[in-house]
């Protein structure tokens, strides 16, 4: 079958969902819009569209990224199945193309309604549309509740380094919390934390995290989140919806602490595993930092798998297995 995967998928976990239909058979279109870069070329240019964003609020980059994504879509042959994940990244005309380029158009939305809302025609454009954010589906039945997934093998390691890892970009509501929490880590003579803030928000932080100005490729993430015992997760302002931290650390056995009260609905919680916290926090658990991992039951683990994830949304009879 042929499949379009459209996605700005600036730190690889769409690529995995590519992957895996290629895998199994699929013809798979896979446009990375995060990709797409413009070079300036040279100083005037820059300075050309600097004054162009700010005086005529025309971006000159922006507009090549659109012209470049618009080239690849119009090339493309008619589709079985086309996905677009936050489609409100993308223009309207750009989407109405990829609706007639294929049989079943699918959205996915990978943020909150209240962050990243639907185009106002959402209901003509698309077959399905899936929500990764639990409060947004209970609220709207137009919404098709879908988690993220489990995209990693099955992966334990018995003598980690670190005791607790977190990389998180630019937030400053989240910023100020993971600050609390490394207060805390080291008023309980925890020292062996690694905590990253890709581009900070805020000034002032815990002098041991570790500020970064360039992204850490996927595959290095993965190595130090295995590296480490317990995963940290802080939601962005408005967002309920669970992150590929947590299936990374089902697939890790990693314990997570997050402040996603939003968890606790989930069939896989384990307050052994999870604990959540919101901003007034005032300790973490003894026994949560100390307790050892306790499995997830296999039945449970399945159901968040990548294959279960390409079942659900491109449907299991067309796609086969």
């Amino acid at each position: 079958m042929k499949i379009t995967i459209v996605a700005f998928d600036l730190w690889g976990f769409n690529k995995q969902l590519s992957k895996k239909l290629e895998d199994l058979g699929h013809e798979v279109s896979f446009i990375d819009t995060s990709k797409i870069k413009y070079t300036y070329k040279n100083k005037w240019d820059r300075v050309s569209n600097f004054l162009s964003k700010n005086l005529l609020k025309k971006n000159r980059k922006k507009a090549y990224i659109a012209n470049k994504t618009n080239e690849l879509i119009n090339s493309l042959e008619k589709q079985d199945y086309c996905l677009i994940i936050n489609p409100s990244f993308f223009k309207p005309e750009l989407l109405n193309i990829l609706r007639k380029k294929t049989d079943k158009f699918i959205a996915y939305n990978y943020d909150s309604l209240d962050r990243i809302p639907l185009p106002d025609n959402f209901e003509a454009l698309f077959d399905k549309i899936f929500s990764f954010d639990l409060k947004d589906t209970e609220e709207n039945s137009f919404l098709e509740h879908l988690t993220n997934f489990i995209y990693l093998e099955p992966n334990i390691n018995q003598t980690p380094e670190y005791k607790s890892f977190i990389i998180i970009s630019k937030s400053q509501s989240r910023e100020i919390l993971l600050n609390k929490i490394a207060n805390y880590f080291d008023h309980i003579n925890i020292k062996n934390y690694l905590f990253i803030v890709y581009k900070p928000a805020t000034k002032n932080l815990n002098k041991n995290i570790k500020v970064i100005r360039h992204h850490i490729p996927l595959n290095q993430v993965n190595e130090l989140m295995l590296n480490s015992e317990i995963l940290i997760d802080l939601l962005r302002p408005n967002q309920t919806g669970l992150s590929f931290r947590i299936f990374e650390a089902m697939a890790m056995h990693k314990k997570i602490i997050t402040n996603n009260k939003m968890i606790k609905k989930y069939d896989f919680y384990n307050p052994n595993n999870i604990f959540v916290i919101d901003e007034n926090f005032t300790e973490i658990s003894e026994d949560f930092l100390n307790k050892p991992y306790e499995k997830i039951p296999d039945f449970i683990y399945n159901k968040y798998t990548l294959n279960n994830w390409i079942d659900t949304v491109f449907n299991k009879q067309t796609l086969g297995n």
